[in-house]
């Protein structure tokens, strides 16, 4: 892994944990990186696809 920016202490480490992904409409997005220090400080992120299903059997109403 490469050496990557603390978004919290702002210091370099190469153990870096990814703590979120930040979204973007028109310039993408990017990693959201933190040391093993600040990583349990951040919030945990919600799951965009935590509660939804691909059950298409009641598509039709029937």
């Amino acid at each position: 892994m490469s050496v990557q920016v603390c978004a919290r202490c702002q210091t370099t480490t190469g153990q870096s944990v990814v703590v979120a992904i930040g979204h973007g409409a028109s310039a993408g997005g990017g990693t959201v990186y933190a040391c093993p220090d600040c990583a349990p400080t951040f919030p945990q992120q919600r799951d965009p696809f935590d509660g939804t299903t691909a059950d298409c059997s009641n598509r039709d109403g029937k």
